[in-house]
């Protein structure tokens, strides 16, 4: 077995781009984040939605996805409500529960994978019903690719008949929604019962991004080839799991993994249980445990980082809770947030942003939940 060293060494060997963690950095809420701009979505009867789980962006439209899995609705880049897909139930052209969804950019469609019902439903970007593809697995999180799909797999043990997909990250499927090839050994083999939603990020290209739950290299998916994209490089106060970190802590952690995750953020680690976010001159990658959260930003053009905790960011805190949330996505180089209700309600009056203030004191306490998207400004004498 390699050794920590050797191991993280053979990684950035064939990664394309090495990210540096070094020590956070304390900057100012005003400072780093610029250009603020505010979308209220339209609350109508049809479009009223709870609390938001993912937002795609195509085509400028946004698709959102909310935390009960029951429907998809589409709002153009103004907010005003365009469609849902409402197809929930159990027919055979219908769903059980949306357990993921993603974008196919370049086919200009959803990909909605249901793994209750064991199906695969294609819509157009106006939510209109095209194919519903039956498969023989659960699927998970499932990507356009070439003719067929890609299901990522970064979590629990046990879940398909076949070694060689219980083995590997990445499943690639034919346009019929069956199991051709696999690529991307997984390094946990008794892996716990987590995943992660926010590990996949599709490209306007059609190539995707792909960071497994608990690693710390994030691979590029295009037409021809798998290859490491991005790999950490620790310079920090922190420490990365490693391969004999990752073993131990399958081993002995909790059924949930709860327990152990409170663990290794206190033992210090970064967990890379987020996502990586590609911007036009950045790229984001989150760092997520039960408590922690931090936030790397990997400069395209210097290839420097910053290290952002958002408990230590300066400045007025309602803002900071607001604007620190964790981004759903990102198109060119804004992220987008949607605060909870409740940190909108603490703000209100008690931030020092007319803009947002406006904007939060003209909110229904019974209106859809606000998209917030903003521009960075990384300080270059801190990176």
């Amino acid at each position: 077995m390699l050794s920590c060293t050797q191991n993280q060494q053979e990684e950035r060997s064939v990664a394309q781009y090495i990210v540096d963690i070094n020590n956070p950095v304390a900057v100012s809420i005003d400072d780093f984040i610029i250009d603020i701009d505010t979308i209220r979505l339209e609350t109508t009867n049809e479009s009223l939605m709870r609390e938001i789980n993912v937002i795609h962006i195509m085509n400028d439209n946004f698709y959102i996805l909310t935390n009960d899995g029951a429907y998809i609705y589409i709002f153009d880049s103004k907010g005003k409500y365009l469609a849902k897909i409402n197809d929930r139930g159990n027919g055979p052209n219908e769903y059980v529960r949306i357990t993921g969804f993603e974008i196919d950019p370049v086919n200009e469609r959803i990909i909605i994978s249901d793994n209750f019902s064991r199906k695969l439903l294609i819509y157009d970007k106006e939510g209109k019903l095209i194919n519903v593809i039956r498969i023989d697995f659960d699927p998970l999180i499932i990507a356009s690719h070439k003719d067929g799909f890609i299901n990522f797999y970064s979590g629990p043990r046990r879940l398909f008949n076949n070694p060689e997909m219980e083995d590997y990250n990445l499943h690639f499927l034919d346009f019929n929604g069956k199991f051709i090839s696999s690529e991307i050994t997984n390094e946990t083999p008794n892996r716990i019962d987590i995943s992660s939603s926010h590990m996949v990020n599709c490209l306007d290209n059609g190539d995707v991004l792909f960071q497994p739950v608990l690693g710390n290299t994030i691979y590029r998916i295009n037409n021809n080839t798998v290859s490491a994209y991005y790999a950490f490089k620790n310079l920090s106060k922190y420490k990365l799991m490693t391969k004999k970190d990752k073993e131990k802590f399958i081993s002995s952690t909790a059924p949930n993994g709860e327990c152990h995750f409170k663990e290794k953020e206190a033992q210090g680690y970064l967990l890379t249980w987020g996502e990586v976010i590609d911007l036009t001159d950045y790229t984001f990658f989150g760092f997520l445990g039960l408590e922690k959260r931090r936030y790397l930003y990997y400069s395209k053009k210097t290839s420097k980082t910053i290290l952002i905790e958002p408990e230590n960011v300066k400045g007025n805190k309602n803002l900071i809770n607001i604007l620190m949330s964790y981004p759903f996505t990102a198109k060119g180089n804004r992220l987008y947030v949607s605060p909870r209700h409740n940190l909108i309600w603490e703000a209100r009056g008690n931030i020092n942003n007319e803009k947002l203030n406006t904007f939060f004191n003209n909110m229904d306490i019974d209106a859809n939940p606000v998209i917030i998207s903003f521009s960075i400004n990384i300080p270059e004498k801190n990176i």
